[in-house]
């Protein structure tokens, strides 16, 4: 059933609550875990937790997730103009992807951040409040000060806006839990990009979508996948990886996805059940397989690991036939693979390199 084109909606909106764990509240009314895919937030509503987590789906290839005992506003829902205000407790964004009109915002206690590249970006709005920046680069502005980070910067938004160094590999419950959401999106991308491109639905453009020989790319936007509940990024070209490592692939790009098999238990008519699913992964990052990590430094391990065992049978097997091996930089593919061009090696970590795809 989940190969029906209406079990798909497009939706380009910022806003829209992606997933729950535990207590969470829109203007104080609980939110259920049967009205996800159909809870959005508009312009000054605020979502909260008590004891619980959320994640909310911003533009095309943004998620905003907060943790425990925090809040958080939208305050312009806006594709060119997203802002979102920290009042209470942390909040971590992951910017897979960031187009030229994007200008994304977060407000923290007077402060005002600017996020200028991909990457994965940290913020408490307790006492002090701090923006931290794990990977990527943002513009800080408190009252007349101003000052630019990047990747392993925090300041506090004080009066004495400075810039510190930040320890991105410390222990964090957030991160963590933000890797696990990741990993899930990705996983629903994968799925609803492979179905869109295997059933071809609405026919050209049904979907927002043009096919290559009309020389026009893909449309990018969220796509509600009912059977993962949950809205999947499918990217307009390409191929991009999160912070986390995992793999993001427009339609065109699917059949050439690296992907491992985990093991995720079913919900629905499947409750109860584990079955194998695709997970799309960037192969100079594997995620563990097999192995309960109890921390981020721990599942980091476990990656290493995994990538040493990959490598030791000759890499991963792309859809159609060829080796993609594991290495530093970003995955190189056998011409049998399709692929290219580019950056040497194909893909990077970050987006595809002009001219690979062929």
């Amino acid at each position: 059933m989940y190969a029906m084109p209406q079990g798909y909606t497009i939706s380009a909106r910022p806003g829209a609550v992606n997933y729950i764990e535990g207590n969470a509240f829109i203007d104080g009314r609980p939110i259920s875990q049967k009205t996800l895919g159909q809870t959005f937030l508009n312009a000054n509503d605020t979502l909260s937790t008590d004891i619980g987590k959320a994640e909310i789906a911003l533009t095309p290839g943004v998620w905003l997730r907060i943790g425990n005992n925090s809040a958080v506003r939208l305050v312009s829902p806006s594709l060119t103009d997203t802002q979102v205000q920290l009042d209470r407790g942390e909040a971590m964004v992951e910017v897979a992807e960031l187009v030229k009109d994007n200008h994304l915002q977060v407000l923290d206690q007077g402060g005002t951040i600017t996020l200028q590249k991909t990457g994965l970006y940290k913020f408490t709005a307790d006492n002090p409040p701090t923006a931290a920046v794990i990977e990527g680069k943002a513009d800080v502005t408190l009252g007349d000060r101003n000052i630019e980070l990047g990747k392993g910067h925090e300041t506090t938004l004080a009066a004495n806006l400075k810039k510190e160094n930040f320890d991105t590999k410390k222990e964090d419950d957030l991160y963590a839990w933000s890797n696990v959401r990741s990993e899930y999106d990705a996983a629903a991308s994968y799925q609803t990009a492979r179905n869109v491109t295997v059933n071809n639905y609405g026919g050209f453009g049904g979907f927002g979508y043009y096919g290559w020989d009309y020389g026009m790319g893909f449309s990018p936007g969220w796509y509600y996948n009912g059977l993962w509940d949950s809205w999947a990024w499918l990217p307009g070209e390409g191929a991009f990886f999160s912070p986390f490592g995992w793999g993001f692939y427009s339609p065109g790009m699917i059949a050439y996805a690296p992907v491992v098999y985990l093991p995720v238990r079913g919900t629905g008519t499947t409750a109860g059940r584990t079955r194998a699913a695709a997970v799309p992964v960037d192969p100079a990052r594997p995620p563990a397989i097999g192995t309960t990590a109890s921390s981020p430094r721990a599942y980091e391990a476990a990656r290493a690991q995994t990538a040493r065992s990959f490598a030791k049978v000759g890499g991963f097997a792309t859809a159609s036939g060829g080796r993609v091996a594991v290495g530093g930089g970003g995955f190189s593919a056998a011409r049998a693979s399709g692929f290219s061009g580019g950056h040497a090696g194909g893909f990077s970590s970050g987006h595809m390199g002009g001219g690979a795809h062929r």
